[in-house]
């Protein structure tokens, strides 16, 4: 447990540079919101838009934090992968590393978007809510850890193609196999029964807002749609990211020579 703690802090480390370009890039998108909706008289309305924006974007977070640090791990392969550790346990202390950082920009801006809320002139029945938020920040999360895994695996395969082929024909095939798999879990899609189990009804959502801007009056209008979540469509997401994380490590241990 010592050993794995100890590559837990030698991943926040390696991480910390991308943790910083993206915490401000947070900054920098919140003030580029806050100046724009102080130009429009509409500071926390335009704030609480581009936080929810923002909120939204961390679902391609951990493939982006995934990016930075395999790319770098690449240029040291023999010594990470000659760590004593397990490979699922050098893998593991990424994806935790990552998804901690992440928690950190994803509450950050939760935090923003409740602020700006409270104070925009937009009124919406919390209460309503409560159900859509928490299975939404679920979802949220389940497709963070889908994508990551998704990355992982296809970053394992392009790594043991190299070994073989030069970097160009290496992604060129890479991106061949993607596409072959995104086209079967499209022919897959068509058998959704197996996955539309456990519907959960959580009242609306919001699929749209209109600004109607008279005699220097603003009026906002939330366009809401209801929305069905399906307790299969979460159990489908952690498996698929489970079986992505152990053919990653499987492919790294025993394909990827050092």
């Amino acid at each position: 447990m010592t050993a794995w703690l100890d590559l837990m802090k030698k991943e926040f480390h390696l991480g910390l540079p991308a943790f910083i370009f993206s915490l401000i890039a947070l900054i920098g998108f919140f003030a580029i919101s806050i100046l724009f909706g102080h130009s429009i008289d509409l500071m926390w309305e335009v704030l609480a838009i581009g936080a929810f924006v923002a909120v939204a974007l961390h679902v391609f977070y951990l493939a982006y934090f995934l990016l930075y640090s395999l790319g770098v791990e690449r240029k040291r392969m023999h010594l990470w992968l000659h760590n004593p550790l397990p490979i699922e346990s050098i893998l593991l202390a990424k994806l935790v590393s990552s998804l901690i950082y992440m928690l950190i920009t994803l509450i950050t801006s939760a935090i923003v978007l409740w602020q700006a809320y409270i104070n925009s002139a937009v009124s919406i029945h919390l209460n309503d809510w409560l159900t859509t938020v928490i299975l939404s920040v679920i979802a949220l999360l389940l497709a963070v850890l889908l994508l990551g895994c998704v990355y992982l695996f296809f970053w394992t395969i392009f790594i043991t193609l190299s070994r073989t082929y030069n970097d160009f024909f290496s992604f060129v095939l890479t991106l061949f196999f993607f596409l072959v798999a995104v086209s079967l879990i499209h022919m897959i899609g068509y058998l959704s029964f197996l996955t539309d189990w456990g519907v959960i009804n959580s009242g609306s959502v919001i699929s749209g807002f209109e600004l109607n801007i008279s005699n220097g009056n603003y009026h906002f209008e939330i366009e809401t749609l209801s929305t069905l979540f399906y307790m299969g469509h979460f159990v489908r997401d952690l498996v698929l990211s489970a079986l992505l994380f152990v053919g990653s490590c499987w492919i790294l241990d025993r394909k990827v020579e050092v």
